[in-house]
């Protein structure tokens, strides 16, 4: 079975499902803006629950040409961690989780020509969506937020936020590397 492709170029998901701002990441941004779903992992294998669908990472993949290759350069983008509200994401029961996920940051920022981001996403399955910026080395706000509502310019907001900088500069970066 082919899979299924998104006028975008993006493939959809195969069940159908999924977080609805990952969805919208998929369906506004396209194939180039590569995200992955990595919570069902971490939340089993670190926190000893599935949180499903809410930790994501944007990544930036070496020539497409390696697509097959086990052993590939990668540069991270950013780490979008999903709450229902920013009291959520900053209780003392999620500090633990939080500072997994910027030391990840930082660890993988150190073999990168430029850190990645970090970011809470707050919102539920419908817009609107506040992305809230924090900074890896501290772990408070840097003051860098955007919100997202329906019809709103997805590339818009990563220039705002300074990801598409960030995700070209990881392309040239990850491209020079594997050459």
């Amino acid at each position: 079975m082919q899979p299924e492709y998104l006028d975008n170029g993006a493939r959809a998901r195969v069940d159908g499902r999924g977080d609805a701002w990952a969805n919208e990441h998929r369906t506004s941004l396209g194939a180039r803006f590569n995200m992955m779903d990595l919570d069902a992992f971490f939340g089993t294998v670190c926190f000893g629950q599935n949180t499903v669908d809410r930790l994501f990472i944007e990544y930036v993949p070496d020539d497409y040409a390696n697509r097959f290759k086990v052993l590939r350069e990668f540069g991270l983008v950013a780490m979008f961690d999903r709450k229902s509200s920013l009291n959520a994401a900053l209780e003392a029961n999620n500090q633990i989780s939080t500072a997994v996920y910027l030391w990840i940051c930082r660890k993988l920022g150190i073999g990168q020509s430029n850190p990645p981001k970090f970011f809470f996403v707050i919102g539920g399955q419908d817009p609107p969506w506040e992305m809230i910026e924090i900074d890896i080395h501290n772990g408070e706000q840097t003051g860098l937020r955007a919100t997202i509502v329906h019809h709103s310019d997805w590339r818009r907001v990563w220039e705002t936020l300074g990801l598409a900088s960030l995700r070209r500069e990881l392309a040239l970066w990850v491209t020079c590397r594997r050459n």
